[in-house]
């Protein structure tokens, strides 16, 4: 019984050091987050290196903008990437104040009434105008994003947008051959993602485990999503919480004990 006792309470220390170092360097309470729609998956299944729903996403505070974000376009120039595609993914509050997980493109700023966009050096895949700027295969399918910036003057910030909704846009530009899905062009938020509405960049998962969080939610009619969940996610759910309880629930004590009496057996 001491050891069990000297066991939990080594573990509730264990605990509370790996969750006070979380908050340290996410600065951000609470420090994680829950994906609860499909607009930033990039398969019908669950996949390992994007974002699924029911993930648990760790948050990293930012308070200023550009700041640490890296874009899409910084991403693709050197490389960058996270969950499955080029820059960072931010979390953000909307003009109605939802909580949206998706993708920072761009960061758009205003030189008079010229855009500029962080990054832009006149590559091959891009091209910025005053009304618009374009990104040819962009997104895991590969496909041409056009985000109008005419009705953005004078508005700074990050132009963001889901994976998923890129790759699944109905509403296409003929002219451009091109797609627009960007989230302050789709009526997810107003305008570009500044300073006062960023609350972070997510960074790592922990797979499956959101949807216990996000099943009681359901029961009280707060999840309309719930049809969105990737094959097989439950299935990964359950078998990870059976291998939890298994390794709580063995015999461990009687399994060495036993090996042990049969050790001294053998040597008689």
């Amino acid at each position: 019984m001491r050891k069990v006792r000297a066991a939990g309470i080594i573990a509730l220390i264990i605990i509370a050091i790996l969750i006070g170092s979380l908050l340290a360097y996410t600065d951000e309470w609470p420090p994680v987050s829950v994906v609860a729609s499909e607009s930033m998956t990039h398969s019908s299944s669950w996949t390992p290196g994007t974002m699924n729903v029911g993930d648990i996403v760790f948050v990293k505070k930012v308070t200023q903008v550009p700041g640490p974000v890296i874009t899409y376009v910084v991403g693709r120039d050197t490389g960058y990437k996270s969950y499955g595609e080029y820059g960072n993914v931010i979390l953000y509050h909307s003009t109605s104040g939802l909580i949206i997980i998706h993708r920072a493109m761009f960061y758009l700023y205003w030189n008079s009434s010229t855009p500029e966009v962080q990054g832009y050096h006149n590559q091959s895949w891009m091209k910025v105008t005053d009304q618009y700027v374009l990104i040819e295969h962009a997104g895991y399918n590969g496909r041409n994003l056009t985000v109008p910036i005419s009705s953005f003057k004078g508005e700074d910030g990050f132009i963001t947008t889901g994976d998923f909704n890129l790759a699944t846009s109905a509403e296409y530009d003929a002219a451009l051959h091109a797609y627009i899905a960007a989230d302050q062009n789709v009526g997810i938020t107003l305008f570009p993602v500044n300073s006062s509405a960023i609350i972070g960049i997510a960074f790592g998962d922990i797979p499956w485990f959101g949807l216990i969080k996000l099943n009681l939610l359901r029961l009280e009619n707060q999840w309309p999503q719930y049809n969105e969940v990737g094959r097989y996610s439950y299935d990964y759910l359950g078998l990870t919480l059976t291998a939890i309880v298994v390794l709580i629930l063995f015999p461990y004590e009687k399994v060495g004990k036993n090996m042990s009496e049969n050790r001294k057996k053998a040597k008689k």
